[in-house]
């Protein structure tokens, strides 16, 4: 038993001692940010493309990370030479690079540059693809993910053998029903409906994760995939990370998308991004380090600590709910300023941050019991978050 012990000790010494020489490891030493280009690439007719396409930028002073979804569809700017167009999507771009070179490195060297003009001037330092592959046996290892499908999910596509079909219910996703899951993407929401459940599934993955049972599979998950990955990432960047993940606080984790809207060009469907909002996203993301984030306790009885501007919209079928949360939040020291009918009808109630700080849209959270936290960027709603009132309100508001 003691010569186990010397050598378990002995393992993670020289494991510790090896971490020093990741690049990973160095620049969370250092405190600074670290920026992953993260693309999750699906093959049709021999031709790759960027099914999915995200940014994770962890700020390790803080231990406060940000993913920030770019939808596939994003109308990036091209030569004349390409196009005559002189736009294509943001999977074509990735499709046709892919054409030109056989080397993953320089297939991204050559996609980031054009992610990062995007992101008006945001670095990557950097690359992780992710196969369907890798995916599922990384979702099969850590013994699959629970998930509640709120919406029937039928799809049929024989081209790509996918044949997707979910009644609603709670189900236990392994890796291919949860590929189903993330990929689904026939619903009136389009692309934005799909990251939507992205983010929920993303969700779903860090709580397991941050399980017993969960960060003991993970390491054993991260196996699984690494022979379905491209990446400049080395072993001991991926041990890191994986350190870093078993430890990480989740209410320091925020999740964005680039904010934008759909719009027709010669017949065609792109989003196209709302240049002053994403520069607000990508300023929140840069200066998460000047945020602290103390952990709120969960209270219903207490105000907030700041003062805090809020809307207040009622999206259930009973009337007077604007009006009794205002009155409710009024006394609790948050500013509402305005308050009424949300328009259309919502399951679930919801806080949404207006300025990506996450502190007051969680103390108000917990002051009202809610646990539906979502940052979507809008200064020019000169509040700090929107209440957002759901048919659930019943169960998690305590009034």
């Amino acid at each position: 038993m003691n010569k186990f012990i010397i050598a378990a000790t002995a393992v993670g010494v020289l494991f510790v001692t090896l971490t020093v020489f990741s690049p990973v490891k160095r620049s969370i030493l250092r405190g600074d940010r670290i920026n992953i280009l993260i693309v999750g690439v699906s093959e049709v007719d021999n031709v790759r493309h960027a099914d999915v396409v995200k940014i994770l930028s962890y700020e390790p002073v803080t231990g406060f990370f940000d993913i920030v979804s770019i939808p596939r569809d994003s109308m990036i700017s091209v030569s004349g030479d390409v196009t005559w167009r002189r736009i294509q999507k943001l999977d074509e771009v990735f499709a046709r690079i892919d054409r030109k070179h056989d080397n993953p490195d320089r297939v991204f060297e050559k996609f980031k540059l054009k992610v990062e003009d995007f992101l008006r001037g945001f670095e990557f330092h950097n690359y992780l693809e992710i196969s369907y592959a890798a995916f599922t046996d990384f979702i099969d290892e850590l013994g699959g993910i629970e998930m509640d499908i709120l919406r029937e999910m039928k799809y049929e596509d024989k081209s790509q053998d996918l044949y997707i079909n979910f009644s609603t219910g709670r189900y236990l996703l392994n890796g291919e029903n949860a590929l189903k899951y993330v990929r689904y993407r026939d619903d009136v929401r389009g692309d934005i409906g799909r990251l939507k459940r992205q983010h929920a599934f993303i969700n779903a993955v860090l709580n397991k994760i941050k399980s017993p049972e969960g960060a003991l599979s993970f390491y054993r998950a991260l196996r699984a995939a690494n022979e379905n990955i491209e990446t400049d990432l080395g072993i001991l960047d991926f041990s890191v990370i994986a350190d870093e993940a078993r430890n990480f606080n989740l209410q320091n984790y925020r999740v964005q998308k680039v904010p934008g809207e759909p719009v027709m060009r010669w017949g065609r469907s792109y989003w196209q991004a709302d240049k002053r909002r994403l520069n607000d996203v990508m300023d929140v993301v840069k200066n998460s380090h000047l945020i602290n984030l103390p952990a709120a306790k969960a209270d219903t009885g207490k105000r907030v600590s700041t003062r805090v501007t809020a809307e207040v919209w009622n999206a259930t079928g009973k009337s007077g709910l604007a009006r009794e949360m205002t009155e409710y939040l009024r006394r609790r020291n948050v500013d509402v300023v305005r308050y009424g009918n949300y328009g259309v009808r919502r399951r679930h109630t919801q806080i949404i941050s207006r300025t990506g700080d996450l502190k007051p849209a969680r103390e108000v959270a917990n002051i009202i019991g809610c646990r539906n936290i979502e940052t979507n960027l809008d200064f020019s709603r000169m509040v700090d978050i929107n209440v957002v009132i759901g048919e659930d309100i019943n169960k998690v508001w305590e009034y």
